[in-house]
């Protein structure tokens, strides 16, 4: 019986990863509180975004149970640390919003009416205390996680008859080219312009990018052109999905009452970003 390839390069690609995630939560952990830095916390959570793309990746050599609950601990450690993420975003878009404003040579509001908006934007509701909260807590949940690697790995691969002949990693290969079809289709059906299929794009559009980033060495050249792509695919839905989110929370924010001309604003110069943004989506995909 041929080893499986496939399977060696899942589980060097977690321990790698795992090893990575430990040593960029400690950069991000300053005793018992979280850095400032978010330049860490983005890092911190791209590792989490890689880890989760190898188990969707891999998913058919998985057992599904195992796999799944791996999963949804990446994707709850990923929601936790989110609030920082848009925390961060919205000061950035805000900061956009600023520079036209100060170039358009208008004033509407004072500093402390302005900083208030941004407060009230950034504020996060909650009826619980979040898992990011905890330090301790997090970093459990995460260690508990990347243990399955080193301490439990044969309960995490399918235990299947001739399931481990992999020639020349053809489970690979098979896998990019039919997630590459999907990824087609998927794009044809963002083509509308509807929210949700961008970001759907956008999701399996990273498990993508990041795999074959990683198996690179073992793929053809015209595939690793397909990576470059994706990464422009990447960049333009993500902030599509970004703007799409701070118009909504300014769209809500409107009926507070708040400095209406400002707001009236900010939601119109949003939503001419977002236009300039989905032509530069629409000119990716139609290559």
């Amino acid at each position: 019986m041929i080893q499986n390839q496939s399977v060696e390069l899942f589980f060097y690609q977690a321990r790698k990863l795992s090893q990575d995630a430990h040593v960029q939560l400690l950069l991000c952990l300053e005793g018992d509180h979280w850095t400032e830095e978010e330049e860490k916390i983005h890092d911190l959570r791209v590792i989490f975004r890689q880890l989760l793309s190898i188990h969707e990746f891999y998913e058919p050599l998985l057992r599904l149970k195992t796999n799944k609950k791996i999963k949804n601990n990446y994707q709850l450690l990923l929601r936790s640390l989110g609030p920082r993420r848009k925390a961060d975003v919205f000061r950035k878009l805000f900061h956009e919003f600023e520079v036209y404003w100060e170039e358009s040579g208008k004033t509407i509001g004072s500093e402390e009416e302005k900083n208030r908006v941004l407060h009230s934007v950034l504020q996060n509701d909650r009826r619980k205390k979040e898992l990011y909260e905890d330090t301790f807590q997090f970093r459990m949940l995460l260690y508990r996680t990347v243990s399955w690697y080193y301490f439990d790995s044969e309960s995490l691969v399918k235990d299947k008859k001739g399931s481990m002949e992999d020639p020349g990693n053809e489970f690979i290969v098979k896998r990019f080219d039919r997630l590459l079809k999907k990824h087609r289709k998927l794009e044809k059906q963002a083509y509308s312009g509807e929210d949700d299929k961008i970001h759907k794009l956008r999701l399996e559009g990273k498990i993508l990018y990041y795999n074959l980033i990683f198996c690179k060495s073992l793929l053809p050249l015209e595939k690793m052109k397909e990576a470059e792509r994706l990464k422009k695919l990447h960049d333009v839905t993500g902030k599509l999905h970004d703007l799409e989110e701070i118009r909504m929370v300014l769209w809500k924010r409107r009926k507070n009452g708040e400095i209406q001309e400002y707001l009236e604003e900010m939601l119109r110069f949003f939503e001419a970003e977002k236009k300039k943004c989905f032509i530069k989506f629409l000119k990716i995909i139609q290559k």
